[in-house]
């Protein structure tokens, strides 16, 4: 079992309650001598907080929400027969707990009501805990689920949460740990397909997650750009990782791909054809770009455009070095690159090779990163540019490694609302140097874009000694069903 920590939404997830919420706002229009509303335009409607919900469908001056939310819960109880425990919840309940799993409710709801109803339905026994909230007035849930989890002290990576609204993954997102939405819910399949958010039908499709040990990485380099391991040898490394499926993303280049993807197939592997853009911005954007066709006239030919500029760069960086009085040159990068790719992790390694630093990390962070003494611009493509360059290779595109910008949190929102613009699929919501609260920030900047979650190790081999593939410094860990959503986003494109 993947994980150990569940956190359960109650209304519309565990219990399938649509109807009966549709009835009692049907009860109030009545009284109110309006128009009742269908299930389509409930879900039309629908929104968090609650109140907003109100907003859409009265005149502004019939909104006394306390009011509402009194009547609400009196009709609601009305209606009782029109709710049921969602499909599978019981089976599902009692097989995750004999399997030793917590399971916790963070509900909006008053907390008396849901433990009322957990009664009711015969599943109270099952939870560890229930968090509900001290009154009716369905307020966001989000700083209740913050302190319970630090509280618990509970890994990212042993925590899911199953919901069946965008509050629910807005509630993921801040505990930074995975989602699934389930279809049935209270905003349905449309909406929150629009905001790209992994979903299921049904509770055993859940099951099937929370079970899945598979995982995937989707950021990894060959020797075809600044990698150790060439095309084949990367494939075989990604099987003895225990890998399902991995992505070659190098860096400005596909010429890896058709290596790796013949012996992919020859070992049972799945592999997605990728690349690794270097933008020219105001700061460190690379793009990448995921499920290409590599043999595309307008990517092969941005991938061209990149060449000479590359051999630029990197004589300027070796230049850069030297003024420094480091004895540094792009023909010593070039021959220790195997006279093809030369990136800043070949001049590096150099550097680590001729003593005037003891790892590569150290030799970025001292002389050739974002902002240090020996760094060289990208000026050939924009990241408008990468990102309509891989959209029309068919792929996805995603901001990788978001925490290298150097952007604070509303810089960050300015430049992505521009690629969305050009095609965008998303970022890179898993990353080995994210600390909790990047990994909190940016997945709730996506939800707020609508944009789906990449992400990947980062994998260079003896370049980066200290990032492993799959696991990068030891605790990521991929979900497959990260890898379904991005299928799921092509199907629907």
């Amino acid at each position: 079992m993947r994980y150990k920590h569940i956190f359960w939404d109650f209304n519309g997830t565990i219990i399938d309650d649509v109807h009966n919420a549709l009835s009692c706002v049907n009860d109030m229009l009545e009284r109110k001598g309006m128009k009742p509303i269908n299930l389509a335009e409930y879900y039309d409607y629908v929104e968090t907080p609650i109140i907003n919900f109100y907003y859409r469908i009265l005149p502004p001056e019939e909104v006394d929400f306390s009011v509402i939310s009194k009547e609400y819960h009196s009709d609601y109880a009305r209606h009782l027969e029109e709710t049921t425990l969602a499909s599978g919840a019981e089976e599902l309940l009692k097989e995750l707990k004999e399997n030793g799993a917590h399971q916790y409710i963070i509900t909006s709801n008053f907390i008396g009501e849901t433990l009322e109803l957990t009664k009711k339905f015969g599943v109270f026994q099952y939870f560890d805990e229930v968090l509900g909230a001290d009154n009716t007035l369905a307020e966001s849930k989000i700083e209740r689920a913050k302190a319970f989890f630090d509280l618990k002290g509970i890994s990212r990576n042993d925590a899911i949460f199953i919901g069946d609204t965008l509050h629910d993954m807005e509630t993921a997102n801040a505990l930074g740990i995975d989602c699934v939405l389930v279809e049935y819910g209270h905003q349905g399949r449309k909406l929150l397909h629009e905001h790209n958010a992994f979903t299921v039908a049904d509770l055993k499709a859940v099951r099937d997650i929370i079970f899945d040990e598979r995982t995937v990485d989707f950021h990894t380099h060959s020797t075809r750009s600044d990698g150790t391991f060439t095309p084949t040898e990367l494939v075989d490394h990604a099987k003895k990782c225990g890998l399902s499926a991995f992505a070659l993303t190098d860096h400005d280049s596909v010429d890896g791909i058709e290596e790796a993807q013949k012996r992919a197939e020859e070992i049972g592997l799945e592999l997605v054809p990728g690349i690794e853009f270097s933008a020219a911005e105001n700061t460190e954007t690379h793009i990448i770009g995921l499920f290409i066709d590599p043999e595309n006239e307008v990517l092969l030919k941005t991938i061209e455009k990149l060449k000479g500029s590359r051999k630029r760069r990197m004589e300027e960086v070796c230049s850069k070095l030297r003024g420094l009085g480091f004895d540094i040159t792009h023909d010593e990068a070039l021959a220790l690159a195997g006279g093809k790719f030369v990136g800043r992790a070949h001049i590096a390694k150099l550097m680590v090779e001729k003593g005037y630093c003891e790892t590569v990390k150290e030799c970025f962070d001292k002389y050739i990163g974002l902002g240090k003494p020996a760094y060289a611009e990208k000026n050939e493509l924009s990241a408008v540019e990468a990102v309509k360059s891989i959209r029309a290779a068919g792929g996805l595109a995603y901001l990788a490694h978001l925490n290298q910008t150097g952007y604070d949190i509303e810089e960050l929102e300015k430049l992505l609302i521009q690629l969305k613009e050009a095609g965008l699929n998303g970022i890179e919501g898993y990353y080995p140097e994210y600390t909790p609260e990047h990994i909190a920030q940016y997945r709730a900047l996506a939800e707020r874009l609508s944009f789906s979650l990449s992400g990947g190790s980062d994998f260079h081999g003896g370049m980066k000694p200290h990032i492993s593939m799959g696991t990068g410094t030891g605790d990521l860990k991929i979900p497959y069903y990260v890898l379904e959503n991005m299928k799921g986003i092509i199907n629907r494109q």
